[in-house]
């Protein structure tokens, strides 16, 4: 498998395929609602993208970066937290953090003929690069817990602090995961770090901010 990083504009075919392929997956799943497809689809919301790619090109599932945020609001966390307990705790965590550099990563998904876990956890993956990329500290991310228990080895950890949301049914738990730069090292898993270290390399190049797996 290979993880290939890009911009809407800067690949629009592997970009109409991401997108295609994230309907799918929702549509799947019955969630279409949690992604809206005229927004997404446009690319004007999104900073940069990963897909992950068989040896074929087949696409097995990509995802999707927004930020750095200038503002709060740009987040779509509001909409999902909007009529939950949480959302002064989120609204707070953001003004908190939003100096830093924030980045949310969206639209994940795998293809129902892959290798899920394998192919869920490159991409959990893709917080390091997109940290680099973005020049920010946090990121973020908003799903089920079960989801995002799958990108905890990349070092991520689910804020129980903030109620789950009812997003985007009565019947889903929404909650929210947060990588930070500044430990990421410590708390990634270190074989997945390592992992972690080699691809941002590839994918960024050099850059001073790509920390030693060592």
């Amino acid at each position: 498998m290979t993880l290939t990083a890009a911009t809407p504009s800067g690949s629009p075919e592997l970009w109409s395929r991401y997108v295609e392929g994230a309907w799918e997956s929702y549509s799947r799943h019955g969630v279409t609602a949690a992604l809206d497809l005229d927004e997404v689809a446009s690319g004007a919301t999104t900073t940069l993208f990963y897909v992950v790619l068989d040896r074929a090109g087949q696409m097995l599932g990509g995802v999707r970066a927004q930020g750095p945020y200038t503002m709060i609001e740009q987040s779509h966390v509001f909409t999902e937290w909007q009529d939950s307990p949480g959302l002064p705790l989120v609204t707070e965590l953001l003004h908190a953090r939003i100096p830093h550099g924030i980045v949310e990563m969206k639209s994940a998904w795998v293809d129902a003929g892959a290798a899920g876990r394998t192919v869920s956890n490159v991409l959990a993956r893709t917080a390091l690069p997109t940290l680099e990329l973005t020049g920010s500290r946090y990121l973020f991310a908003s799903a089920a817990d079960h989801v995002l228990r799958l990108w905890e080895s990349s070092g991520g950890r689910i804020d129980h602090a903030i109620p789950a949301a009812a997003y985007p049914s009565e019947q889903y738990r929404t909650v929210m995961m947060w990588w930070d730069m500044h430990t990421l090292a410590r708390s990634a898993r270190p074989e997945v770090w390592e992992s972690m270290v080699r691809e941002a390399r590839s994918l960024c190049g050099n850059a001073q901010r790509v920390p030693s797996a060592a």
